[in-house]
């Protein structure tokens, strides 16, 4: 599967009202990147209780490049909502000066007020980063979310995140 390392990268945060459609949604993007119909960068699916604390239900553990997924998403997520929003451990590796660049994007002010208005306490969601080349994808896969939230890092950044993750 041909992918542009050039190309910007998306990140996508979709919120859900309904647990149940934003598994059905989770399970869709899963399978489209087992199948090599799209090749995610960072994959979680997390929920917001009602005190507002972020809870990580899965981190695509179980596709192909399984645990650099879950950290990069996982370094997103800890870049996005402070700790105090951030339930247990779920922040691990990825963590370290690799994500310097991504944190502090110009946009990232703008990235956590839109995460946190598109994310509400009692809700769940998925967060997603990825090379724009697979939005018509991702968005066909999201087709259950309420709301999607979409922003753009450059392409030098979400690398420098990949690797700080791989290496961890």
């Amino acid at each position: 599967m041909a992918d542009n390392d050039n190309a910007p990268v998306a990140l996508y945060i979709a919120a859900y009202a309904d647990e149940g459609a934003a598994q059905v949604d989770w399970e869709v993007l899963k399978q489209m990147e087992d199948d090599d119909v799209i090749d995610v960068d960072g994959l979680m699916l997390v929920s917001r209780d009602a005190d507002g604390k972020i809870d990580v239900r899965d981190n695509a553990g179980t596709t192909k490049k399984g645990g650099i997924i879950g950290a990069v998403a996982g370094a997103v997520i800890g870049l996005i909502f402070p700790p105090s929003l951030l339930g247990g451990a779920l922040v691990g590796g990825g963590l370290g000066a690799g994500i310097g660049a991504l944190k502090s994007h110009s946009d990232r002010k703008d990235i956590k007020q839109n995460a946190e208005d598109v994310l509400p306490p009692d809700s769940s969601g998925i967060i997603a980063l990825f090379s724009v080349t697979w939005e018509p994808k991702v968005e066909e896969a999201l087709a259950g979310a309420d709301k999607v939230t979409k922003e753009q890092v450059d392409p030098g950044s979400a690398q420098e995140v990949k690797d700080a993750a791989a290496s961890s």
